[in-house]
């Protein structure tokens, strides 16, 4: 079952076929300012009213219903993460040029939802506090994330070094780097998550100059996997998507 389709399920019971339901909307987007040429992730939170039709003899539901595809400036991208409020983790399409572009979620019956300009493509000096969205400059010392001078804008994301495909249970490294002006000085903790299954830390690592690696293993295998980071203030980072064999 597609991830998304699992963050949308408690909505399900009040659904009952295509026939007259409401369309889907696109309750925010974040963040809405991404900067040019670095590889980014967007949180799009969706509220939407799933159709669904029980075949009561083999109780059970077609999975095919529940199915839906989102568009990042018009290219398909896959739902890294879903969240049970119905906040979609995207890994944005690289290469995409100065601008704004929109955003589609389109269900398995064809109704959709676009958010016109819902995010933006600019150059990194001019993004504004944590994830493009406001913020003020710090005086001095070391600020809340990490970084010196108190700017959360100094750091707008994190990049995940690309990970091979793996095997379940068999420790591998990750190497993450924070991104941004701010970038050598952050030294803030992550959280990590795996679209599949349980991450656990084999070899803890922290910060130094802006690099952080650590020694992890995944306890489902599967296929197109992936890793997110995340910071106290909402920064994220994508891995690569990857296989992870049973073996």
């Amino acid at each position: 079952m597609n991830r998304a389709v699992l963050a949308l399920l408690p909505l399900l019971l009040w659904a009952c076929g295509p026939a007259g339901l409401p369309a889907p909307s696109i309750v925010s987007v974040l963040p809405e300012q991404l900067p040019r040429g670095s590889p980014s992730a967007l949180s799009v939170k969706v509220s939407a009213v799933l159709p669904l039709s029980v075949d009561y003899q083999e109780q059970a539901v077609d999975p095919a219903q529940l199915q839906m595809t989102v568009q990042l400036a018009g290219q398909p991208v896959d739902v890294a993460f879903a969240d049970h409020d119905g906040t979609l983790i995207l890994p944005v399409p690289e290469g995409l040029e100065l601008g704004t572009y929109d955003i589609r979620v389109t269900l398995a019956d064809g109704r959709e939802a676009v958010r016109e300009g819902g995010f933006s493509i600019v150059p990194e000096h001019t993004l504004r506090g944590p994830g493009g969205d406001g913020g003020t400059p710090g005086d001095g010392g070391t600020g809340e994330d990490g970084t010196e001078g108190g700017d959360r804008g100094n750091i707008f994301g994190f990049w995940i070094d690309p990970i091979r495909d793996q095997v379940r249970n068999v420790p591998f490294r990750i190497t993450i780097r924070a991104l941004g002006r701010g970038a050598r000085s952050f030294k803030s903790p992550l959280s990590l998550r795996s679209s599949r299954g349980k991450v656990s830390t084999v070899t803890q690592g922290s910060f130094s100059e802006g690099v952080q690696v650590e020694e992890i293993s995944l306890s489902l295998h599967g296929h197109n996997v992936y890793l997110m980071v995340e910071d106290a203030h909402g920064h994220k980072g994508l891995s690569n998507p990857f296989d992870v064999e049973k073996r």
